[in-house]
């Protein structure tokens, strides 16, 4: 549960960019009516405070995530009776529970598929959990330097007992200079309609280097298995390595953190090849 707390306070990088890709697409959100499901939904509170107002107004909005302690705290904090609830789902499961199959009008997923090394079974469930004619808009990592930390912290004595397989934590498409044509043939042979799909690097400035630290920190998967005082060393390690990649502005002390994002708005076709219409009826 702490960890869904800490991520929870210190994601409002990713709350203010998904609040501007709702003004980039406000028409597109805006569109979504009905059962909209929200991919990696973690603690809730970019669901309930930027996802929910932005819809169409009797939309109603299942949150899904992996993380059995995400869910818990959402359901705790980032409920709305009758309009947001939340449910624990692998999204990378190979059998989708069949009460969800072809369950929701719309889907979106932020900053949670980089997480996931099955792309193609990824969006294979999508395209499931959509009704026909369907949308889905994502917005996802496709490479972040904190990353490129991992495998050398693998490889150093004092971490290696806590930091292993470091590369599986790695965004599918990290360090790929074609991650979009990749991300759309993938979208293709999934069978759904590309409106859109863009790779570029963004600039995320943070009100300072320790604020940013602290974001590193909560979304790090070995951190948690450290004993307290390992947690500290490793700590001063990570930013030891990044202060030479992100700089920090002596004017202001922000910090500048540069990422690359790949955004994707999918169509799932109006007329389904896959549709049994026997359960429909």
């Amino acid at each position: 549960m702490n960890q869904a707390k800490e991520y929870a306070e210190t994601n409002a990088i990713q709350f203010r960019h998904v609040a501007e890709l709702v003004d980039e697409f406000p028409k597109e959100f805006k569109k979504m009516k009905g059962r909209i499901i929200d991919i990696g939904c973690g603690p809730g509170n970019i669901t309930r405070d930027v996802l929910l107002p932005n819809v169409d107004k009797d939309a109603v909005i299942v949150g899904a995530d992996v993380c059995a302690n995400m869910i818990e705290y959402a359901k705790q904090h980032y409920g709305v009776d009758d309009k947001l609830s939340y449910l624990q789902l692998d999204i990378q499961t190979p059998e989708l529970p069949e009460n969800l199959i072809e369950h929701f009008d719309n889907a979106v997923s932020f900053y949670a598929l980089h997480w996931c090394k099955n792309t193609k079974q990824v969006l294979k469930n999508i395209y499931k959990l959509l009704r026909p004619g369907g949308k889905a808009i994502i917005l996802t990592i496709s490479h972040h330097m904190i990353y490129d930390m991992y495998p050398e912290q693998e490889n150093d004595p004092r971490f290696a007992p806590y930091v292993k397989n470091s590369m599986k934590w790695a965004p599918p498409h990290q360090g790929c200079s074609d991650a979009e044509q990749i991300m759309k043939k993938d979208l293709i042979e999934a069978k759904f309609n590309v409106e859109y799909c863009t790779n570029k690097w963004e600039t995320f400035k943070y009100p300072s280097f320790e604020a940013f630290m602290d974001l590193v920190m909560a979304v790090n998967p070995f951190v948690h298995l450290m004993p307290i005082d390992v947690q500290k060393e490793y700590r001063k390690d990570m930013e030891e390595r990044l202060k030479s990649q992100c700089p920090v502005s002596k004017k202001d002390n922000t910090t500048d953190c540069r990422v690359s994002i790949l955004t994707t708005i999918i169509q799932k076709p109006p007329i389904s090849e896959e549709i049994d219409f026997n359960r429909h009826v």
